[in-house]
């Protein structure tokens, strides 16, 4: 299960590093596929999962509080950077 919360994730930041053009997103999900394979790095992805996803929603969230209530999408996308991040403590605690 953690191996596939690292390739799913990994994957997702591709896609979005494909749209930002941001070649720091391709390593990073590029050292999070690695990281499936070799058993001791597993635990440290998942960290920075968690740490990269909750970066993300409190900058969204900072974003949302002085912007105001933005598109379904734009909340649609800090909801899901949540969720990823308590996934990542879920399976930390297995």
């Amino acid at each position: 299960m953690q191996k596939l919360y690292l390739v799913i994730s990994a994957s997702v930041l591709i896609y979005l590093a494909g749209l930002d053009s941001y070649g720091l997103y391709l390593l990073i999900a590029v050292s999070w596929v690695y990281a499936s394979f070799k058993e001791k790095l597993i635990k440290p992805a998942i960290w920075s999962i968690i740490f990269f996803m909750l970066g993300f929603g409190i900058m969204r969230l900072l974003k949302i509080a002085s912007d105001g209530v933005p598109d379904l999408f734009y909340l649609l996308i800090f909801l899901l950077e949540i969720i990823t991040a308590f996934i990542g403590f879920w399976l930390l605690k297995k």
